[in-house]
């Protein structure tokens, strides 16, 4: 419920939500819609931040099924843990390429449907939009098929009357107007189509500095991949940050570009009042603060925030003094974003007028470290006597015992149905708080089946998704069983007649594979929201600290 408007109550607080809106995902791609009961954010960093955007083109998307099908839970089902809550258990949602990419290539994201509309009048983009080219690369691939089979039979001159006839022709047939656009992405020379296909399609064949050369490369480049994340060797941390390769003393781990955030503030979260029109907050409730503040750094005399976007080194966790093999500085080089100068002179309201990542740091190595050292930096003591502190108030009056959360109920029905709503109304439920929800693809019923329901509810067939490349958060909808047979064949033990809300609306669908089915926290009642929950920002050293800060 971050950025709902009931918390842009100044001046200050619409700009900081307008800077970090630009960064933000919708939640579905990662499942987190039931977070809340309004609206959830998740941020991304690596090429969730960094991907940039362009109308006519795309050579990345998520592959969400890395996320959404995740097994394992770090801490132990049923206990309590001092670091419950405050560790994101969405991890692993994973960028995947979609196109060829060259080395050198700039990488752009599919930002949705959304912001597809909104550049539409955007002097910076291009009026194409990633859906023609994506036709003419089809067509393109059709011709040089063709082409390719008849090779032998065609000589230069009949290879542009087919071209030719097949552009005027066959295309203004099938595309109509739209034939106009797609012509002109497609080489009217046959000799060159080929050319087209290797660049990397119709796209990048028209926007050729999309690629750049090992010479650019090392000049304005800086190497992003010497981090690797897996489960910590810290125990109950959650995942770790380790040495892709081996690195010297000294070596640039990682470059940190940076969010700002002039007031961590605005993370504080307090109850709402519903009895007006308008929700209001609660000043006088405090809830918690946003997650986010436990991967951001700040310093104990400020109100800043910086959270970085590179990938991975959100992942690099504590350890005190001389144990630690790594630290941060203000990065040397500009030859990335380039310390924006300025801001280390003024005061944290000047951040407010500035948009976009100016601010850069980097992770350095204290020592000599192997490939396959876990990365730790030391946090700051601000951090660690918080840290001791909420351990300490853990030990003396925390109840040991904890709600199983959906993370954690999840291995146990693996192999076993779930429960019908009838099972559960008799008294075989679900512990407290967890819900069912299923991933659908649906089709009409066949003809001389049932259409709807006893409920008057439409009657559906299940058709996915199929593959692992097919889950997606906006095909997840929370589902209560209703029936269960047994299914031996397909690898699916089990299928399922379930009823799927869809917003206020209700679906029945028939033959719901036990795959397709999962378990949810309601709203409100994962770890995330674990009042008390430890919250503390990196510290960032005295000495490089800006005192204007």
């Amino acid at each position: 419920d971050w950025i709902e408007d009931w918390n842009r109550y100044t001046h200050a607080l619409d700009r900081t939500f307008d800077t970090w809106e630009g960064y933000l995902w919708t939640p579905e791609f990662a499942g987190m819609q039931f977070e809340t009961d309004h609206s959830s954010t998740m941020i991304v960093p690596g090429l969730g931040v960094l991907a940039n955007y362009h109308t006519g083109f795309n050579n990345v998307d998520w592959e969400q099924g890395s996320v959404l099908l995740r097994e394992g839970s770090t801490f132990q089902a049923g206990k309590n843990h001092p670091a419950r809550g405050a560790i994101t258990p969405y991890s692993n949602l994973t960028m995947k390429a979609i196109k060829q990419i060259k080395s050198g290539m700039e990488i752009f994201g599919n930002f949705g449907d959304v912001w597809d509309g909104n550049h539409t009048e955007d002097v910076y983009q291009d009026k194409l939009t990633r859906w023609d080219y994506e036709d003419a690369d089809r067509i393109l691939d059709k011709v040089l098929e063709f082409m390719t089979k008849y090779d032998d039979q065609l000589n230069a001159t009949q290879k542009d009357d087919v071209l030719d006839f097949i552009m005027d022709r066959i295309l203004g047939a099938a595309a109509g107007s739209h034939a106009k656009v797609i012509r002109s992405l497609i080489p009217s020379h046959p000799g060159k189509l080929q050319v087209v296909k290797d660049m990397g399609g119709t796209f990048a064949y028209r926007n050729p500095d999309l690629v750049k050369t090992k010479k650019w490369l090392k000049k304005h480049a800086v190497c992003a991949d010497n981090l690797i994340s897996k489960p910590s060797t810290v125990p109950d941390a959650g995942r770790g940050a380790f040495a892709a390769r081996s690195l010297r003393k000294g070596t640039v781990i990682a470059p940190m570009p940076m969010i700002h955030m002039a007031d961590r503030q605005v993370l504080e979260r307090y109850e709402l009042d519903h009895s007006g029109d308008e929700p209001q907050l609660l000043f006088n409730r405090k809830i918690g603060t946003q997650l986010l503040v436990n991967y951001g750094f700040s310093h104990p005399e400020s109100s800043v925030l910086l959270f970085p976007v590179s990938s991975v080194v959100n992942m690099v966790n504590h350890a005190s003094g001389s144990s630690a093999n790594a630290a941060i500085r203000w990065a040397k080089s500009s030859k990335s974003w380039g310390n924006n100068d300025n801001l280390f002179d003024t005061r944290p309201e000047s951040f407010l007028e500035e948009e976009h990542i100016g601010l850069v740091m980097e992770l350095y190595a204290l020592r000599d470290i192997q490939e396959g050292d876990e990365i730790f930096i030391d946090y700051q003591s601000d951090w660690s006597d918080a840290w001791k502190a909420h351990k300490t108030k853990y030990t003396q009056g925390a109840n040991m015992e904890w709600p199983i959360k959906a993370e954690e109920l999840k291995p146990e029905y693996n192999d076993k149905p779930f429960k019908t709503s009838a099972q559960q109304e008799e008294g075989e439920s679900y512990p407290e708080g967890i819900a069912t929800a299923c991933f659908i693809e649906s089709a009409p019923m066949t003809d001389g089946k049932p259409k709807q329901n006893e409920h008057g509810e439409e009657i559906t067939l299940w058709n996915g998704p199929l593959e692992f490349g097919d889950y997606k958060g906006g095909k997840m909808f929370k589902c209560e069983v209703t029936g269960v047979s047994e299914k031996l064949d397909d690898g699916d033990m089990y299928n399922y007649t379930v009823r799927a809300a869809d917003g206020k609306v209700k679906v029945q669908v028939n033959n719901v594979p036990h795959r397709s089915i999962t378990f949810i926290d309601e709203p409100y009642t994962s770890d995330l929201h674990k009042r008390g929950a430890f919250r503390h920002y990196v510290g960032i050293p005295d000495s490089i600290f800006p005192s204007a800060w």
